[in-house]
């Protein structure tokens, strides 16, 4: 590394930049996803441009030797990257399901400790030569103090955010469990995965951060190497989660009553007979009892555009795609139990037939609908057995 312009690991860390960077501008052009959360996600993968950047030209040892060493803007904006990783995830995954809930003043305070890093940096102008380690015995004690300091808020700072990640994921998947009986486990799988990635980079970035005075110069080469690498996968992760994420799993839209001169259903050409079969979709082809059933399949097996199925869900029934799924498999629930054919299946088989993956899913939107129990209502239902004739 102190010889080469640029040794293995710098060309990795330079080709992820050029990734991340073609990452970043097919988020903007992909179809689907909220705006919102598309382009927080944006603005976390220039993030990430500017800390592989700053930190290939920090630890390169032919840009040590230039002038741009004696200045604090590299040291500056590495850390601004840094400490803002954290709270653009937090909020790309709040704004997920917290529509409009981001961009708020109060929400300021999150710049604080990036802010407080960079005016550090520039009162005590520590530059790119102070900032190396090597080089802090021969700085002053005021200027190690605040150059410690810096170190302590990049290093600490993200693990705050990553647990943060962490609840707000959680609350995302009981959000989602309330709205939906079937919900994308493997979104959500995968979305642990990414979290539980970033919390393992920045927990390692924590741990090398204490280790760096207690082991030699290799030693904490070899771990910066490795923190690098973690950058490396996760980057590629969390494009994954997030463009799966925004386009499959978060299309659902609030039902809002619309005007009369404002009804999109106007602008669908062949609106009625659309709208058929989206009847005969539910009547004859009975897709809601598809488990798995989506807003692209259920289109695709009735002949029209997803938009269209969405706008006439959304303005005609009046519910997004997965209540309307749902509404209708209680109803399929509803005939199974009040029929006498059905009256030695368990509520459990029920469930099933009705297309319902999930036990929990099942009773909640049951009663949601019908203010009981699927027992309850099977009792209610269901004649009683007549009891054997009384001689006389």
């Amino acid at each position: 590394m102190k010889h080469l312009l640029l040794n293995l690991h710098e060309v990795v860390i330079a080709l992820t930049i050029l990734e991340t960077l073609m990452l970043c501008i097919a988020l903007g052009v992909l179809p689907g996803g909220r705006k919102p959360s598309r382009r927080l996600l944006q603005f976390f993968f220039i993030l990430v441009i500017g800390t592989l950047t700053s930190t290939l030209i920090t630890w390169n040892a032919s840009f040590q030797s230039m002038a741009i060493a004696h200045y604090p803007w590299l040291p500056a904006l590495l850390s601004a990257c840094l400490l803002l990783q954290g709270p653009v995830l937090f909020f790309y995954l709040r704004s997920l399901s917290c529509k409009g809930d981001v961009y708020q003043w109060r929400h300021g305070v999150h710049l604080l400790p990036a802010l407080l890093a960079v005016g550090v940096i520039f009162v005590y102008d520590l530059s790119l030569h102070d900032w190396l380690p090597w080089h802090w015995a021969a700085l002053s004690e005021v200027d190690r103090a605040a150059l410690a300091f810096v170190w302590f808020l990049v290093k600490c700072s993200p693990l705050i955010y990553v647990l943060a990640c962490f609840y707000t994921e959680c609350r995302l998947r009981r959000q989602l469990k309330q709205m939906y009986s079937s919900i994308a486990e493997r979104e959500l799988r995968l979305a642990d995965w990414v979290l539980g990635g970033f919390f393992i980079h920045w927990l390692w970035s924590f741990i090398a951060y204490f280790l760096g005075g207690y082991v030699s110069g290799e030693t904490n080469d070899l771990l910066g190497i490795i923190n690098n690498y973690l950058t490396v996968l996760l980057v590629n992760g969390l494009f994954l989660f997030g463009w799966r994420n925004t386009r499959e799993l978060l299309q659902h839209e609030l039902v809002v009553a619309v005007a009369p001169e404002k009804d999109r259903l106007q602008d669908i050409p062949q609106v009625d007979e659309k709208r058929e079969a989206v009847a005969c979709g539910i009547r004859e082809q009975r897709l809601h009892l598809e488990s798995h059933i989506n807003l692209e399949r259920f289109a695709e097996q009735i002949g029209i555009k997803p938009r269209e199925l969405s706008t006439i869900i959304n303005d005609h029934y009046q519910q997004n795609f997965f209540e309307f799924i749902n509404t209708q498999r209680v109803e399929e629930a509803k005939r199974l139990l009040a029929a006498p054919e059905c009256a030695g299946d368990t509520v459990l088989d029920i469930l099933y037939q009705s297309g319902f993956n999930s036990q929990s899913a099942f009773h909640r939107f049951f009663k949601r609908i019908t203010g009981m129990t699927p027992s309850e209502y099977r009792k209610q239902a269901l004649p009683p057995v007549d009891s054997a004739p009384v001689q006389t």
